[in-house]
């Protein structure tokens, strides 16, 4: 197979995000890497993460010419960045300005809204994320806090475990989700891949909305553009945040989007919690506007123990730790890996970051 007939699709596949994901790829993910250098010039690669010795050796065998430095603190990156052509891990914009070679730089994470400064924007490297490559993980997360909800875990059966009570949930109903309808807010990774699972899994009929165009997968029932979130929310019985945090998306899900929910609908967010305003839904909650939220992300974190969503019965929180299994880090070097084969070789790099969109 030539070096660039690998495609996004079939790199995806072979890492284990799954078919899903990877036929959701946009042509604005992959962009072809502007570089000119004699064939055998080294590239300077500078990585701040902690990488074991294997991991090292896999970065470094991935391409051609490949000469990579570790730095272990922000101030031993600052004294090497000036040369570097690749970075690899976190960079803040102080870096950024020293930075008179950059060419690329892989964020070791998927969100960007803490990344993107106004000197990484206006600078003309590339930037390239780990869209896509949590979301697996992710979204089994999403899908394990609904079913909390849904089938009394949080409300009872947790609580009467702690009291080592035996106790039937004699106070509220226990619901289930075959057949019923969820609204996904981001077609992104996180929410294909949770579409996919409830729709085959559960039968659910998923309806969706996505800043980006994009083909119709065959798991969803409709597919619109955010301005059809006021028309959806009142359809669906379970409503789930996964987009990215913009100017845009700020605050998206307010008090006019929670009282056009069901009364018996639920709430999931495992995006970020500062689309969420969570006054709003804490006021949902309370008044039973809603019937129950289940969050891996809130606004700030940690959430202090003193914030009045810890105060509300019919909702559940996890830490933020929804992308963590073994299997992550895996994941994150097969994409890092292949990125830098496509940069030594002049090919397209993967999930190419639109610096105006903040995705």
């Amino acid at each position: 197979m030539a070096e660039d007939s690998i495609s996004r699709r079939n790199f995806l596949t072979t890492m284990a995000v799954t078919t899903a994901s990877a036929s959701l790829a946009e042509p604005s993910d992959v962009v072809q890497p502007t570089r000119s250098r004699a064939a055998n010039m080294p590239i300077k690669v500078v990585c701040n993460e902690k990488l074991s010795e294997a991991e090292v050796n896999q970065i470094k065998s991935a391409g051609k010419n490949i000469e990579l430095q570790m730095a272990a603190s922000q101030d031993a990156l600052k004294k090497c960045i000036a040369e570097a052509e690749v970075v690899l891990g976190r960079l803040d914009g102080d870096t950024v300005k020293l930075a008179k070679n950059l060419k690329w730089f892989q964020n070791w994470g998927a969100g960007m809204e803490n990344v993107l400064s106004k000197e990484l924007i206006e600078h003309p490297c590339q930037v390239t994320n780990m869209q896509r490559t949590f979301a697996p993980v992710i979204s089994e997360t999403a899908i394990a806090l609904l079913l909390s909800l849904t089938r009394g875990l949080t409300q009872v059966s947790i609580p009467a475990f702690q009291k080592k009570e035996y106790k039937e949930a004699d106070d509220i109903s226990l619901d289930d989700l075959y057949g019923k309808t969820i609204g996904i807010v981001g077609m992104g990774g996180i929410g294909s891949e949770t579409a996919r699972r409830l729709h085959y899994g559960f039968n659910m009929k998923v309806l969706a909305t996505d800043a980006k165009p994009m083909p119709k997968p065959e798991f969803v029932a409709e597919l619109h553009d955010p301005s059809w979130l006021m028309e959806m929310v009142p359809q669906v019985d379970v409503l789930m945040s996964a987009a990215p945090l913009t100017k845009e998306t700020k605050q998206l899900f307010d008090s006019e989007v929670f009282s056009k929910m069901k009364p018996s609908a639920y709430f999931i967010n495992v995006s970020r919690g500062g689309l969420v305003d969570q006054d709003a839904l804490v006021k949902a909650l309370k008044e039973k506007k809603i019937r129950g939220a289940g969050l891996d992300v809130v606004s700030p974190e940690p959430l202090p123990a003193s914030h009045p969503l810890w105060t509300c019965p019919n909702l559940v929180i996890t830490p933020h730790n929804s992308g963590e299994a073994p299997i992550r880090q895996v994941r994150l070097m097969a994409l890092v890996s292949e990125n830098i084969r496509r940069y030594s070789n002049g090919l397209p790099l993967l999930n190419v970051v639109d610096k105006a969109k903040g995705y």
